[in-house]
């Protein structure tokens, strides 16, 4: 019992030390950023194998929190993202298109053979329906409000 208790703990460590975002929207950038995990299968007949199938599940999970993600975003006209594609199910389908092209930008392997993943999808290459139509966070449409504009008076 106390060998299972420990195994657990051990297994559960390195996914309360990662305390990363599941989405976010980088509004400067204009693009939607998610994360995914997997874990390993350990009946898996090798590491290679394990870790494919995590990387899979990493994959999955990280598009899954990057249409959740945009399902929360307010727009312009009132309402949410998710209420948009609710309601029209080609945007919607495109959008599902598009994130699962999505391919991982940060990738890291576990020695257990676990995946961890971010995704990046531009905001831009997002059905225009939709993309036009997002609406940045007041302090997301004023990049270093209390910052000065650089001068190039010096450049001449």
């Amino acid at each position: 019992m106390l060998r299972a208790a420990l195994s657990l703990a051990l297994l559960l460590a390195p996914v309360a030390a990662r305390s990363e975002q599941a989405g976010e929207i980088d509004w400067q950038r204009r693009v939607l950023r998610a994360a995914g995990q997997g874990a390993p299968d350990l009946n898996a007949p090798s590491i290679a194998v394990a870790r494919l199938a995590a990387e899979r599940t990493a994959l999955a999970t990280a598009q899954r929190n990057a249409l959740e993600t945009l399902n929360a975003v307010p727009l312009e006209g009132g309402g949410t993202a998710g209420a948009l594609l609710q309601k029209d199910s080609g945007a919607r389908a495109k959008v599902q298109a598009r994130l699962r092209a999505a391919r991982a930008t940060k990738t890291h392997y576990f020695s257990d053979g676990g995946v961890s993943l971010q995704l990046e999808v531009p905001l831009d290459e997002l059905p225009p329906e939709l993309a036009e139509k997002l609406k940045a966070p007041p302090a997301a449409a004023r990049p270093d409000a209390g910052a000065e504009p650089a001068s190039d008076a010096g450049a001449k």
